[in-house]
């Protein structure tokens, strides 16, 4: 029995011939005949396969760019939120000198609730392009799970160029992508 060109269709009869003659590989190989994510993303010749190669390294770029993106609207909210407590906390001072000396307790910079983060703007937004961020990394996952040469190789030069071009501008050591 040749694995290597045995058709995992599971009982799908598709009567498309150039789907046929693309069969689900299990192991690392070359070659240009691939059945890419959904039975309707068949690059049977070279052109397809090399526009599919093309237009994979761009998501794979475009997934990187998502990623520097959030981390940026991160910072951004961040900044604003350090903002507005130091102005606070200015207000605050200023109305303690004005006043003298009383007894009468300020008024305490007033923290959000939980329900006012969940709901805020830039966390729905930010949940929002999380989801799109998961929802790429697997399809990626799944893309090099084809083992086709070409593909990975794809992913990995538009990770690389991406990391290459938004990935190192992390000002701290502390923002990295994993553990410390």
């Amino acid at each position: 029995m040749d694995l290597m060109t045995m058709d995992h269709n599971h009982g799908d009869e598709d009567t498309d011939s150039t789907t046929k003659s693309c069969p689900m590989i299990m192991v690392f190989h070359g070659g240009h005949c691939e059945r890419i994510l959904w039975r309707g993303w068949v690059a049977a010749t070279v052109t397809e396969f090399a526009l599919s190669c093309v237009a994979l390294a761009v998501l794979a770029f475009l997934y990187e760019l998502l990623k520097f993106f959030r981390d940026q609207l991160v910072r951004r909210e961040g900044r604003k939120e350090t903002e507005r407590l130091r102005l606070a906390e200015e207000i605050r001072q200023k109305n303690a000198h004005n006043s003298g000396c009383s007894e009468t307790p300020l008024a305490e910079i007033r923290e959000k609730t939980y329900w006012q983060r969940i709901f805020n703007s830039a966390h729905i937004i930010q949940s929002l392009l999380n989801l799109v961020q998961l929802v790429i990394s697997y399809l990626l996952m799944l893309i090099f799970m084809n083992y086709n040469y070409w593909l990975c190789l794809s992913v990995i030069l538009g990770l690389g160029l991406g990391y290459f071009f938004f990935g190192w501008i992390k000002k701290d050591q502390q923002d990295g992508d994993c553990c410390p």
